[in-house]
């Protein structure tokens, strides 16, 4: 599914799953269905959300195939910047 780059939420109002994916990627790298396991979601919802994160280079992929994720340096600033 295409991500519609005209809706997208600011990156300054993600919901809870999205600041709950970044709090674990700042601990260290996941993956898609580590994260959904740990945060009790589906995996197709956080695949959804890390595309989100993706579309604003908070999240990316370390090893795409296994389906990898790791904060970006823009991640952790943000993170920095709501504390």
């Amino acid at each position: 599914m295409p991500i519609n780059f005209v809706s997208m939420e600011s990156p300054d109002n993600l919901n809870e799953t999205d600041i709950a994916i970044l709090e674990l990627l700042v601990k260290g790298r996941e993956t898609r269905g580590s994260l959904a396991s740990r945060l009790e979601k589906h995996e197709n919802y956080i695949g959804e959300r890390l595309r989100w994160l993706r579309a604003y280079d908070l999240v990316q992929y370390r090893h795409e195939e296994t389906a990898l994720y790791e904060i970006t340096d823009k991640g952790q600033e943000w993170m920095e910047k709501q504390i």
